[in-house]
């Protein structure tokens, strides 16, 4: 994994660059996210990996499939990839790509696993802290996980808050181990 994140930050940082220079970052999001998508997919996995197709069906296949989102930027981007044999580090590219444009734009998106769902209430009391603490807005996706007993765990980045309770019970646990 750290060697796809390796290979795929040049072009995350310059479709990055090019998205600024364009101010569209909403419209590389989506194209991004598409192909990301595509390039995920189990199927389409065995077209990149496999050496008899070319870099030419590979864009043929990514553009048609990603229909009005490609467009001519996303296309050389989408060649430049195919030709250099990258197409499978497309998810690795959309996530740093999400990632700097939270950076300049002030963003954080948070992920919020609770035993059981969370009042809004509970979810802004959470935003209003993290906001303070990290100094950037709060977007947030949910899950739910029974397994935690109760409280939450929140990930921001590399920031990870553990507050449920098992994991309060594995912390006891270790501190009585040693």
């Amino acid at each position: 994994m750290a060697e796809k994140i390796t290979i795929a930050r040049p072009y995350a940082n310059a479709v990055f660059e090019l998205a600024q220079a364009q101010k569209n970052y909403d419209q590389w999001s989506r194209v991004l996210n598409v192909f990301a998508d595509l390039a995920r997919d189990s199927e389409m996995q065995i077209l990149i990996d496999d050496p008899r197709y070319t870099s030419e069906q590979l864009i043929g296949l990514f553009v048609e499939i990603g229909g009005d989102t490609v467009t001519e930027s996303a296309k050389n981007f989408i060649k430049i990839l195919a030709d250099n044999r990258r197409l499978s580090v497309l998810p690795e590219v959309a996530a740093l790509f999400e990632q700097l444009r939270a950076e300049i734009e002030g963003t954080l998106e948070v992920e919020i696993i609770s035993a059981k769902p969370l009042a809004e209430e509970q979810l802004n009391e959470i935003a209003s802290a993290l906001k303070r603490r990290l100094g950037r807005e709060v977007t947030f996706s949910r899950k739910t996980d029974e397994s935690l007993l109760g409280g939450v765990i929140i990930r921001a980045g590399d920031l990870v808050i553990d507050g449920s309770a098992i994991g309060k019970l594995n912390q006891l646990a270790a501190s009585l181990l040693h």
